[in-house]
Parts: C-alpha cells; structure tokens; sequence
C-alpha cells in the first residue's frame, strides 16, 4: 500500500515539477515577446511622429511651392507685357529710322545758314525798292527757304526721335532681361523646391510602409501574447490541481501511517488482553476503536 501510494505521489511530483518548468517557460518566452512587442511600439511611435513632421514639412513645401507658381505667372504675365511693348518700339523705331534716313542728308544741312540767308532776303525785302519781276523772284525764293527751314527742323526732329526711341527700346530691353532672369531664378527655386518635395514624398512612402510592417509585426506578437497568457492560464490551473491532488495524497498517505500504526497496536493489545494482562484507558480506547486519529 505504501509503495502504491509513493508511486502515485512520485508521479504526481513529476507533473508538477514538469509543470512548473513549463511555466516558467512560457513566460520567458512571453517576457521575451512582450519586450519586443515594447520597442516596436517605441520604434513605431518614433516613426509616427516622423511621419506627422513630414506631413507638416510637404504642406509647407507645397505652399510654398503655390507661391513660387503664382510668382512666377506673375512675372511672366509682366514679361509677356514688356515684350509686346519692345516689339511695338522696335516697330516704331524701324518707321522712324526709315523717315530720319530719307531725310538724313537734309538734316545735315546749316540751319543757322538758311535762316541768315532768310533774314538777309527779308531785310531785302523790306528796305530795298524792287521791280515787280525781283519783288516776285524774292518772295519765291524766301517761300523756298521756309520751306527748306521746316524740312531741315522736321528731319532734325526724326534723328533725335530716333535717339530717343533707341534710348527707349534699349531701357525696354534690358527690362525684359530682367525678368527673363527672374522667372529663369524662380524656375531654379521651383525646380530645387519640387526635388526636396519629392524626397519628402519618397521618405513618407518609406516611413507608411515600415509603420504598416510594424503595426502587422505588432499585431502578430500581440496575438501570440494573448495565446500565451491563455496557455499560461491553463497551465497554472493544471499546476493549482496537481498541488491539490498532491496534498491529497500526501494526506492519504498520513492517515494510511496512521492506520497501520493503530492495527499494530490493536494487534498488540489485544495480546496482552489474550495474556489476562490489565489495560489502560488508552489500550482500550485502541482495542474498541475509540481513540482518534
């Protein structure tokens, strides 16, 4: 009976211990998910609010890029203005060269002379008597000298309009080249604004899928964590009802002892009755079965 009983007991240790080894065990294991599943988390939240500085960082560079656009349809919209303009002046300035040219010669001519001479006929005209055929040649040739005067003063006109014209359209070009260099500066901007508007782009793309590869990472961990919880809730309950049958046993066994003991004294003491020895309250209690455990 008592090797019966050790056997059961042994076997019962040997779940137990097994038990507990399982135990211990599975939480490492859970330990050792729960610390990686801590810095995935760390590394995610990292990389969130990466993502949120870079979200900030293209709305910027997106607005700011709006403002170049608008800056630069601006400038062209004034170039385009300009242009039209310094077409118009060169057009202007082909007509006038054109006129001063046909009356270059004529503009060469001594207008201090003509109006000396023109005085000179006039003066004539005036203080000297002459017959009705002078009178009329020198009325014809002060007609012509006028005329000649208004001819020199009008090409004079033409040659200093061409000046100021030149002067004009030269302001006008440099104008435009001006602007051809703004809008060439705004182009470079615009174009160095969109490169590091699209690496922001590509880094936002790199950041989604890392995120979305640790949310999944997380989540399986997460799963595998719960599994083991469950198993270790399993396994502690196995562990409580080993404990609880070993207790059984071990309670078992005392009382088996005890049981023994008692036989052999009853076996005792009813010898020494069979002898006609006298026996004690204790001996009898034993013989009648009334002494407790």
């Amino acid at each position: 009976m008592t090797g019966g009983v050790n056997t059961k007991e042994q076997d019962l240790l040997t779940k137990v211990e097994d038990l507990r080894e399982k135990i211990i065990e599975v939480k490492e294991e859970r330990r050792r998910l729960i610390d990686t599943t801590r810095k995935l988390r760390d590394e995610k939240r990292k990389l969130v609010e990466e993502r949120r500085k870079q979200v900030e960082t293209l709305r910027k560079l997106r607005e700011e890029l709006k403002t170049l656009r608008e800056e630069l349809a601006k400038i062209r919209e004034e170039r385009d203005k300009v242009r039209a303009e310094a077409l118009n002046k060169r057009e202007d300035l082909r007509i006038t060269r054109q006129l001063a040219e046909k009356e270059g010669e004529v503009a060469k001519v001594s207008l201090k002379r003509l109006q000396r001479r023109l005085e000179e006929l006039e003066w004539r005209q005036m203080t000297t008597v002459m017959r009705p055929e002078e009178e009329r040649r020198m009325i014809e040739e002060i007609a012509r000298l006028e005329s000649m005067i208004m001819r020199v003063k009008e090409a004079r006109r033409h040659v200093i309009s061409v000046l100021e014209l030149e002067a004009e359209y030269k302001s006008i070009l440099l104008k435009l080249k001006d602007l051809n260099a703004q809008i060439s500066e705004k182009r470079s901007e615009i174009e160095t604004l969109r490169t590091h508007l699209e690496a922001v782009i590509r880094r936002l793309e790199e950041l989604n899928t890392k995120i979305e590869a640790l949310s999944k990472a997380i989540e399986e961990k997460s799963a595998t964590i719960d599994e083991l919880t469950k198993t270790l809730d399993n396994l502690y309950s196995e562990y409580r009802e080993g404990l609880v049958k070993m207790k059984e046993v071990k309670e078992a066994m005392r009382l088996g002892v005890q049981l023994e003991i008692l036989e052999k004294k009853k076996r005792e003491v009813r010898e020494k009755a069979e002898k006609g020895e006298p026996l004690t309250l204790d001996e009898l209690k034993i013989l009648y079965g009334e002494l407790d455990l």
